[in-house]
């Protein structure tokens, strides 16, 4: 099981996602109730239902997840990686904000379980709420790799956008361009 483990997670790298998937499905198979195995093979169906557009994918990913916190309740990453899927898709919110305020009760200086309660709440339109969550995970941002920096930076960006403020809106996505130079999304939000 944990040589299907570590080959799907490589492929998962490479982004093949369906070998990955095929891979970790049988180190999950083989391993049981490994949390780890759930965990890659969740976020690996997460990522496919995003690159390839398929629902399906995403509905598996939840499966996943759902399956470790019943392994394990207090899995904090595993809480995190759900309410954010729902977050980001815009979907079950008040569902997102419960699984993520509890990712937060465990390790409550985590900047990227802070971002994402912060865009759960501007999902569900509560600015207020949002940039308060938003504003943590910026203080606390030092050890996130780049990528992760980004994706916070972006998200604070969006919510003072949404608040009227303009200017810090466009310092946020400027940083987000230093971090990831080739963001064209987020350069498009910089376009007057």
């Amino acid at each position: 099981g944990e040589a299907f483990w570590h080959w799907g997670i490589a492929l998962e790298r490479l982004e093949r996602w369906e070998a990955a998937i095929s891979r970790l499905e049988r180190a999950v198979e083989l391993e049981g109730e490994n949390a780890h195995a759930l965990f890659y093979l969740g976020s690996c169906y997460e990522q496919a239902s995003r690159y390839l557009e398929h629902e399906g994918y995403f509905i598996r990913a939840v499966e996943a997840f759902e399956r470790l916190l019943e392994i394990d309740p207090n899995d904090s990453y595993a809480l995190n990686y759900l309410g954010y899927m729902y977050a980001d898709k815009g979907t079950q919110l008040e569902e997102a904000v419960e699984l993520l305020s509890r990712a937060i009760s465990l390790d409550p200086e985590n900047s990227a379980f802070l971002d994402s309660l912060g865009w759960a709440y501007f999902r569900l339109g509560e600015l207020d709420q949002a940039e308060r969550y938003l504003q943590q995970a910026l203080e606390l941002l030092g050890g996130d790799e780049p990528e992760e920096q980004a994706v916070i930076f972006d998200h604070a960006g969006d919510i003072a956008s949404a608040l009227g403020k303009d200017g810090e809106a466009r310092t946020h996505w400027q940083k987000v361009l230093e971090l990831s130079p080739d963001n064209e999304e987020v350069r498009l939000k910089l376009t007057p």
